[in-house]
């Protein structure tokens, strides 16, 4: 089994890099793909050809959802378990796991916390291009990092958005709180919501809980110690040896 791992694709928008990648790598229905959010398949209605193409692969498909998605589609879909934990059947073997919830893959552990913060909020219309579901409730945000601790150490972390003191070190980008303007515009009690960034810190505090951690939501190709942001770039982790190999799509 190898697990291929995969940053924002952005519905179609972004798609091309894994297409150019996927022939040479000749996944089969062993092989597990891991996405880490902005899939945005279907976008703008309740299914689209870049749906349909995912549908369509042959191998594992497990998805961490990002701030980019159909939520208004998702929240449809069948909640089923799968890999030992729960999350959305988005059909044709896609799953998207709820957050907090601990999958177990070919003998590894993975700790799924989807959701990222919509900077350009304003921009988009409510129920539309941006959902309230893009960060978790508070209440279920704790019991997501509850589950973890009580759980203890996991082989991986898989969450869209990073942590936020990693973030602002290597992309020196200044997260903040979501500003009251964000809860005014998705019609939300102020602070109802937990931006994941801050609760992923306390992951972050806790580098014994975690053997691997990959995240997308920054646009960025990134790598130290065991964190690694995805953008561009892939990695395929061979499930046996644990060997990892970068993959960087051709031109």
């Amino acid at each position: 089994m190898r697990y291929l791992f995969v940053g924002d694709t952005h519905g179609s928008k972004d798609l091309d890099k894994l297409c150019r990648a996927l022939p040479s790598l000749q996944l089969t229905p062993r092989d597990v793909l891991i996405h880490c959010g902005d899939f945005g398949a279907p976008w703008a209605s309740d299914d689209d050809e870049t749906l349909r193409w995912w549908q369509a692969l042959t191998c594992k498909k497990i998805i961490c959802l990002g701030n980019h998605e159909n939520y208004g589609w998702i929240r449809r879909q069948p909640v089923v378990r799968r890999f030992g934990c729960r999350g959305y059947d988005l059909g044709g073997g896609l799953f998207a796991p709820l957050a907090g919830q601990i999958a177990r893959i070919g003998g590894r552990s993975f700790w799924f916390y989807p959701g990222g913060f919509s900077v350009d909020f304003l921009l988009r219309k409510p129920g539309y291009n941006v959902f309230q579901e893009e960060l978790t409730p508070a209440l279920q945000a704790r019991a997501a990092l509850n589950k973890l601790l009580r759980h203890g150490p996991v082989d991986y972390v898989i969450s869209h958005d990073g942590p936020r003191q990693h973030v602002m070190q290597r992309f020196g980008f200044p997260l903040g709180l979501p500003p009251s303007l964000y809860w005014q515009h998705l019609n939300q009690p102020a602070d109802s919501r937990t931006h994941p960034a801050f609760l992923l810190d306390q992951v972050y505090a806790r580098p014994d809980l975690y053997g691997r951690w990959y995240f997308g939501h920054h646009h960025r190709d990134d790598a130290v110690g065991k964190l690694r942001c995805l953008w561009q770039h892939m990695v395929l982790e061979d499930g046996l040896t644990g060997q990892a190999q970068l993959i960087e799509p051709s031109a």
